[in-house]
């Protein structure tokens, strides 16, 4: 439960910073998130996928990179995509 509330943070915040940089397609994005965090590479895809997939597509790479950043907590450290 923890684990999806706080991907839908990341995604919400995943879109407005492509919306701000205009960015139509995610190819790349490395995340840090708290080392208590469940949430792994596979499964923040296949959350965002299913949310958008025009943004983002099975060939996007995601990194996660755990730290003690707190609870339900994420930093997006890095996008690299394709302009509008």
């Amino acid at each position: 439960m923890h684990d999806t509330f706080l991907m839908e943070r990341i995604y919400e915040s995943l879109v407005n910073l492509c919306k701000k940089n205009n960015i139509g397609r995610v190819n790349k994005i490395t995340v840090t998130a708290d080392t208590k965090s469940h949430i792994n590479e596979n499964s923040l895809l296949e959350y965002f996928c299913t949310k958008n997939p025009e943004l983002t597509e099975n060939l996007t790479k995601v990194t996660i990179e755990k730290k003690d950043v707190g609870n339900l907590m994420a930093i997006i450290e890095k996008i690299e995509g394709e302009s509008y």
